[in-house]
This record gives structure tokens, sequence and C-alpha cells, in this order.
């Protein structure tokens, strides 16, 4: 049986502080294939690189003030979550990369096919 990564991609809104490349780090030792889209300042331009890379997963690192709206309108088949200060505004919000990492790890026991220790 073939594993199947789980596919992440990392984006900074509003944001260049560089803790999406901290959070992707994580996610990389983890275990997970990580794509870091750098910094974005309009949705369109989220969902656009969504479209093009075709995760699993979009991780936004947002900057206070700076949250994207209607991106779970328009990736419904995409798992969202957000860390930062207006994190609030996502279903899956975090504080901290650390806390986000978590998460992601959480999603990929659930989602990545993973072979039976009883097939040999």
């Amino acid at each position: 049986m073939t594993r199947r990564l789980l596919r992440v991609v990392l984006a900074e809104f509003g944001a260049a502080d560089g803790s999406a490349i901290v959070l992707g780090r994580l996610l990389r030792d983890d275990g997970v294939e990580v794509v870091y889209a750098g910094r974005l300042d309009t949705a369109e331009q989220l969902v656009r690189t969504v479209e093009q890379e075709d995760p699993d997963i979009l991780g936004v690192v947002l900057e206070s003030g700076a949250a994207p709206e209607g991106l779970a309108e328009e990736l419904p088949d995409v798992h969202l979550f957000a860390v930062g200060d207006d994190a609030g505004l996502f279903e899956n919000a975090f504080e901290t990369v650390e806390k986000a990492a978590n998460w992601v790890s959480g999603v990929r026991s659930h989602t990545v096919e993973t072979p039976s220790d009883r097939v040999r």
C-alpha cells in the first residue's frame, strides 16, 4: 500500500514575520509536504495559489487587522486554518504555530492512508 503525504500550502497574509516558515519546518519535520507561498495580499491570490497547488490544507499566518474573507466558500474542499490575532474568523484558529502544527498532525492521522501493521 502506498503512503500519500498530506500537502499543506502556507501563506502569510498581510504579514511577513517568518512565522509561516517556522510552521512549515515543524510540519516538514513531522512528515508533511509543505508549499510555502510567501506573502500574499488578497483573498483572490490565496484562492489562485490553492487552485494551482492542489493542497489538502491551506494555512494562513495573519497580521492583526488583515483577515481574508470568503475563503471557506471559495475553497470548500480544502481544510483551512489560521494563526494570528485575527484568526478567530476561521473555524480552525490558533494563537501559536506550535498549536497549528499539532492540529495539522491530527488531521493527517485521519486522512493519510497508512499500511496496516498486520500486513507483511
